[in-house]
């Protein structure tokens, strides 16, 4: 199996075998039946029976009904597998066919940027993807509506996935706007908007985006796991562990391997004073995605309200080697430094954190712990209030009563304890 996959006791796999076994008994019956034939080889790349599904592939194309088609699908069984030079090479292969049917060149042109986000070439997939997607925004503002071709609606989610991954938010909100207001927007595209939006910090628009997405799902088109995990950050905005846990699971149940549901379940984790829920989910998050800012953060509070203090240290100078302007990093450092009893180089990241944002609350908080401030669970509670009370938290909502719920860490640890 290949990274990410369910295990192979999964039952959705084994619902999926079933499935192909009886598949493979009606073309046993019905060889040249190309409807079973594609039903035949979905389903054995859903379920990772490559040898199955090559069988069904070179049978099709054998007997030359609807070559072109599995040409396309040629490139979808080396996709499935992350052999990207041999997908690449089919696709490339089909660029130039003349006269093509409707639909095909969307569908190539997606499979193509397709390979280049799975490659992590980002900019590439933008590049390639760009033409057509703001040629078909220019052509929709000239009078076109109505709902959009599927495949239009899956270039649609690729694009502003690439978009969001590439950190291009305005963009992305721009053109997703534009969509919106012509009544063109995929309401699967709008799940992946959502969770642009929610990291653009405009959550009207993420709530309208992610409940267009969940409202228009079906068994065949189910919304996309951004959509879910918006629907978590703004549980965690509105301090609902529960129905953040709930959304974050359900996205984690479509794509087990998904950082940003892992990181946002370690945040309702962390407001349930789940540490170590909190400490795993982090985890899991930051080895799908490592350069994901928020979610050092994330793990190094946790460590310190498990008193990991070394741990903790390690997680915000990660962060601060990823972003060095980052104000809530060099907060969170310096609050590890002061519990740790290292004065002079707290005072100087505190310092540091509230010149890039003087309304960081790690910064100040860690001023209040050098100056005797915070001597008590109490002191600690008073000063979240004041100083944290209605600042965002990492994926919204009042960071100080986060920090309150989950539990505060204790200002009179031992200087230097790591909890080891």
């Amino acid at each position: 199996m290949l990274p990410g996959d369910p295990p192979r006791d999964d039952p959705r796999l084994a619902a999926a075998r079933q499935r192909l076994d009886r598949l493979d008994g009606f073309l046993r019956e019905d060889p040249r039946n190309n409807a079973l034939l594609i039903d035949a080889f979905e389903t054995a790349l859903s379920c990772g029976e490559w040898e199955r599904a090559e069988f069904h592939l070179r049978h099709a194309q054998a007997l030359q009904t609807d070559a072109l088609a599995w040409r396309l699908r040629e490139g979808d069984f080396w996709l499935a597998q992350q052999r990207y030079d041999e997908a690449l090479a089919v696709l490339e292969a089909l660029s130039g066919t003349p006269n093509p049917p409707p639909g095909f060149a969307d569908v190539l042109l997606h499979n193509l940027a397709f390979v280049e986000l799975r490659r992590g070439n980002l900019a590439a997939c933008v590049e390639r993807l760009a033409p057509s997607l703001d040629a078909q925004a220019a052509a929709d503002a000239a009078g076109a509506a109505g709902h959009p071709p599927v495949a239009t609606r899956a270039l649609q989610q690729l694009w502003l996935r690439a978009l969001h991954h590439e950190v291009q938010l305005d963009r992305a909100m721009a053109w997703t706007v534009g969509a919106e207001r012509r009544g063109l927007l995929d309401p699967q595209a709008a799940g992946v908007a959502s969770l642009v939006a929610i990291d653009a910090e405009d959550f009207p628009a993420a709530q309208r985006w992610a409940a267009l997405s969940l409202s228009n799902g079906g068994p065949d088109d189910a919304p996309p796991p951004e959509a879910l995990v918006t629907q978590a950050s703004l549980a965690l905005a509105a301090r609902d562990a529960e129905q953040a846990r709930r959304f974050a699971d359900a996205a984690l149940q479509r794509h087990p391997g998904d950082g940003r549901a892992w990181s946002t379940r370690g945040f309702a984790a962390l407001l349930a004073n789940d540490l170590a829920g909190a400490s795993e989910a982090f985890r899991r998050a930051l080895a799908a995605m490592g350069r994901h800012i928020g979610t050092w953060h994330g793990q190094g509070w946790t460590q310190i309200l498990q008193g990991q203090l070394a741990e903790a240290r390690r997680s915000f100078e990660t962060a601060i080697a990823l972003d060095r302007n980052f104000g809530e990093s060099h907060g969170g450092l310096a609050v590890v430094l002061a519990m740790q009893g290292e004065r002079e180089q707290a005072q100087a990241q505190a310092e540091l954190a509230l010149r890039l944002d003087k309304a960081n609350v790690s910064g100040r908080y860690a001023q209040a712990l050098l100056s005797g401030d915070v001597k008590d669970a109490k002191d600690l509670q008073r000063l979240a209030r004041r100083l944290l009370g209605g600042r965002s938290a990492p994926l919204g909502g009042d960071m100080g009563q986060m920090f309150v719920d989950a539990g505060a860490p204790d200002a009179n640890a031992p200087p230097g304890g790591d909890g080891n």
